[in-house]
């Protein structure tokens, strides 16, 4: 059993721990994390000063100084894993950055109960040494850590850090692995298959500098050897790179509803696989993100609202398009794996996916687009892809918000003339037959002149047949007002102060 340090208020701030693995009963830690402290707050709350601005923070030395990190549960790369038992797993992870005095890359576990406790778990560095960005992939009984970032003084360019996590003792062992591996990885994914773990993506640290992972390698378990794999492999995805080629890019469609049958879609839904996945699968990669900086004469000392800080936004914008990655609906690969998209599961156990977005930056800068289409996953498994025209099905500017009313599914969405050219800015109401899948967009006359529906996801209640959206306020001194759209008269009633009257 885990060696068990005495009830106290416990440390302020990090190390390694003694024994494998150390428990730590730390009423401040269990604090900090109900209080969301961080490092900052702690090393106020003890009265000692940072150290010096030159401290070198990013060496691992470090974190054995005094006073050393604070310690933190505000961490970037962190894993999260839930057992079976219903225990989740909280691996490692890093607070701040390398210029902050309680930037720290942890090498602890978090136990969180079903009732809600936390136990903390210490380890010695040579057993788990400090680890961030790495993955958490559970087998069984084990957790499998691959990669980190980790100090610059502790990365082994070339070799591939691998743990193995006793998830019913705790105890950590380092793994020897052979063959040929990703190399210093982190930021990556792994994906559980039979007997092993498919890795993919992230970034690698090579004598020559931090790069991109090209690569899809693979990790027998029963061996724990690594092999690369060819991109394109069919035991992985069963398309073709031909088929890739072709049927890649999304389309709006030109009947309502057209039924695809498109294999690349449909196995991108089945797997919820982004963009950049199927890209690293493929070998085919993606233009380099344009770096955009912030123009070097920026004030600091401009009022929000005035005249010269709406041109000055105004010409960061510009500046900040013109630098885009510039790409047509022939560039852009098609997913299920979407942003601001509608999430909704009928009386019959389909559940339909409807619409969303792939925003120009993050993970997925390179591949940009608007869906209009509805997603539907039938009980036993099986999928539809059903596309819209944008005549039928126009772009919203947000996610829409779906109401279920006897078999139809109303849906309400703001529509911005940059997205419909062909027609004004507003809002929309849309019908949804649900056994035809056919649209319909109901001639309803617009709000209150002068208003504006605040519509995204959360924003409407129900009462009865009304459907009640709060109004956007221009000004502070706005009242709060709101708008109620009728499901039986398919009218919107005249503002009201807001939330409704009849509400509760």
């Amino acid at each position: 059993m885990p060696k068990q340090t005495p009830p106290s208020d416990g440390p302020s701030r990090t190390r390694y721990g003694a024994t494998h693995p150390e428990r730590v009963e730390s009423e401040l830690w269990q604090k900090a994390i109900r209080e969301n402290w961080s490092g900052y707050d702690l090393r106020k709350r003890s009265a000692r000063r940072s150290p010096l601005a030159c401290r070198d923070y990013s060496h691992s030395s470090y974190r054995d100084s005094d006073p050393g990190p604070y310690w933190s549960w505000e961490r970037f790369g962190r894993t999260t894993t839930k057992l079976t038992d219903g225990r989740i797993l909280h691996i490692a992870g890093e607070h701040e950055d390398s210029y902050d005095p309680d930037f720290c890359i942890y090498n602890d576990v978090v136990v969180e109960h079903p009732d809600g406790r936390r136990e903390f778990y210490l380890y010695p560095r040579k057993v788990f040494p400090p680890t961030d960005f790495h993955s958490a992939t559970l087998i069984g009984d084990e957790i499998i850590l691959i990669g980190s970032l980790g100090y610059h003084d502790l990365r082994r360019p070339g070799e591939t850090q691998v743990l193995k996590l006793e998830t019913r003792t705790l105890r950590m062992t380092p793994v020897l692995t052979t063959g040929e591996g990703p190399g210093w990885v982190s930021r990556h994914t792994a994906e559980s298959r039979e007997s092993s773990i498919l890795l993919v993506g992230g970034n690698v640290q090579t004598q020559d500098g931090y790069k991109p992972n090209e690569g899809v390698f693979e990790l027998d378990l029963t061996t724990m050897t690594w092999r690369r794999l060819q991109h394109g492999d069919a035991a992985i995805l069963p398309i073709s790179d031909d088929i890739y080629r072709r049927c890649k890019n999304p389309r709006h469609g030109t009947a309502n509803p057209e039924r695809s049958d498109n294999p690349f879609w449909l196995e991108m839904a089945r797997r919820r696989w982004p963009p950049s996945r199927a890209r690293l699968h493929f070998g085919d990669f993606a233009p380099p993100e344009p770096k955009w900086k912030l123009p070097e004469d920026s004030p600091d000392d401009l009022e929000f609202g005035t005249p010269e800080a709406d041109a000055w936004i105004a010409r960061v914008s510009a500046a900040k398009n013109r630098d885009k990655l510039v790409r047509t609906v022939d560039d852009v690969v098609w997913t299920a794996a979407r942003e601001e998209t509608l999430h909704m599961t009928l009386p019959d156990g389909r559940t339909l996916q409807i619409g969303g977005e792939v925003k120009d930056y993050g993970d997925e800068y390179a591949d940009p687009w608007i869906y209009n289409d509805v997603i539907v996953t039938y009980p036993g498994g099986a999928i539809d892809i059903l596309t819209y025209p944008v005549e039928v099905f126009p772009l919203f500017f947000d996610a829409a918000v779906g109401v279920l009313h006897e078999d139809d599914v109303y849906l309400f969405g703001m529509l911005a003339q940059e997205r419909n050219p062909a027609r004004p800015s507003g809002t929309a109401v849309l019908r949804l037959d649900t056994s035809s899948y056919e649209i319909a967009e109901l001639p309803v006359a617009a709000p209150a002149a002068r208003t504006r529906v605040n519509i995204y996801q959360g924003s409407d209640t129900r009462h009865g047949n009304l459907i009640v959206f709060p109004l956007v306020r221009l000004r502070d001194s706005d009242f709060e007002l709101g708008v109620a759209f009728d499901l039986e008269t398919l009218t919107w009633s005249a503002p009201f102060p807001h939330p409704h009257p009849r509400a509760g």
